[in-house]
């Protein structure tokens, strides 16, 4: 995390943490939390898209399950590029 944020005072940590506590508390549901980020972040771009991975039980077959995407300025982030 520390390569993402660098060393963040107490401020930038109370920040965060409201911030989480908002989304945990009024995001019930991908839509809400699309919605939400928007409204906050109005320079970017969150929205729900499909993705594959192959299926647990039969890894021959691909299951498809929402993903999340993230666009800003042209620059697009998908979930899976983006956790670690």
């Amino acid at each position: 995390m520390a390569e993402n944020f660098g060393e963040l005072n107490a401020r930038q940590l109370w920040a965060l943490v409201k911030f989480a506590k908002n989304v945990r508390l009024r995001c019930r549901n991908n839509s809400a939390f699309n919605n939400f980020m928007n409204a906050t972040f109005p320079n970017a771009t969150f929205r729900q898209v499909a993705k594959t991975r192959p299926n647990r039980f039969d890894p021959s077959q691909m299951e498809v399950y929402p993903g999340l995407e993230i666009v800003v300025k042209g620059d697009i982030v998908a979930e899976d590029e983006g956790e670690e």
